[in-house]
């Protein structure tokens, strides 16, 4: 009976180690690097609402372009044009010269009668991206985010 209990002492202790030593992630194992697509662009675009509002005039399947400050112009394929209810509209384009990465653009009605844009340009196979910012008094930008920082990465 001596023994019995040892053994199973034992092995408990055994598989109390094994699993605990599983739950690491190995240090050697460093996860590859993504690489950047927007690094010729700098951190803050400006846009007006004029050019933001010129996506939601756009029908499924019509071609668009759209050219910001600094170089940056979005035109793709119009993959959808939602009006999911009386103040959201949602338009995603796809965007060819982006390697047909989505932007996804919402303009939305807030409580006081005021048009709110908000909107991404970012996938996750790419390190960086753009997220539209609204600076207030109807001023956007497009901000650069890294991605690594805002979507952590899961290593299973």
């Amino acid at each position: 009976m001596k023994h019995l209990a040892t053994t199973t002492l034992m092995v408990l202790l055994i598989l109390a180690a094994v699993t605990s030593f599983a739950q690491e992630r190995p240090q050697n194992r460093a996860s590859p690097a993504k690489p950047a697509l927007f690094t010729q662009f700098p951190d803050v675009i400006d846009c007006t609402t004029g050019q933001l509002n010129s996506f939601f005039n756009s029908r499924q399947g019509e071609n668009i372009a759209v050219s910001f400050n600094s170089n940056l112009t979005l035109d793709g394929n119009v993959k959808s044009n939602i009006s999911k209810y009386s103040n959201l509209q949602t338009v995603v384009v796809k965007l060819t010269k982006f390697n047909n990465m989505l932007f996804t653009i919402s303009k939305i009605v807030d409580e006081d009668h005021q048009i709110v844009y908000t909107g991404h340009l970012f996938d996750a196979a790419y390190a960086d991206g753009f997220e539209l910012k609204n600076k207030g008094g109807g001023n956007y930008q497009f901000v650069k985010i890294e991605l690594e920082k805002m979507l952590p990465t899961c290593s299973q």
